[in-house]
């Protein structure tokens, strides 16, 4: 799986062309979005001093579309190491989303029938039922953020700041 750090991709775009970074970059794309850290049950937390949101203490990490070689055309996301795209949150499902790559280039969503269930863009995803996915569009799995991009959508976020 190739990921990135949110912020060294903007170095990249800030140090080249854009016509570079659509090329090397090319694809679409997840990032996962930094979430506030609750503790679990009773928990005493400390202030950190300089630090005024720790929600706003995390980095965004961009995570590519890419599909593994024995499932071509489709990406999975969840806690298995099955998935394409892994990873260890405990409010993920081993399988929990599914996207699907279909001949027109655009993606879908679909939950895959998991725990916590899923949304995009505030809609609860009905399990089994894909739903097309556009650039910009906010997917929140359990209770782990996601907004999925394609490379143009990716550069305009990157060049907002």
């Amino acid at each position: 799986m190739k990921s990135y750090l949110l912020s060294s991709l903007a170095v990249r775009l800030a140090s080249g062309t854009a016509e570079g970074f659509r090329t090397a970059q090319s694809g679409d794309w997840l990032v996962w979005e930094p979430g506030a850290w609750r503790p679990p049950g009773k928990a005493t937390l400390i202030a950190v001093p300089g630090v005024s949101d720790p929600a706003k203490t995390g980095e965004a990490l961009v995570l590519a579309l890419e599909p593994k070689k024995d499932s071509p055309g489709q990406v999975t996301l969840g806690r298995g190491d099955e998935c394409a795209i892994t990873i260890n949150d405990g409010t993920l499902s081993t399988v929990h989303l599914s996207f699907m790559k279909g001949p027109d280039a655009g993606w879908t969503v679909r939950d895959a029938g998991s725990k916590n269930g899923s949304t995009l863009d505030g809609a609860k995803l009905d399990p089994g039922q894909p739903r097309p996915v556009r650039s910009g569009a906010k997917l929140q799995a359990g209770q782990v953020n996601f907004t999925f991009y394609d490379v143009d959508g990716l550069m305009a976020r990157l060049k907002a700041g």
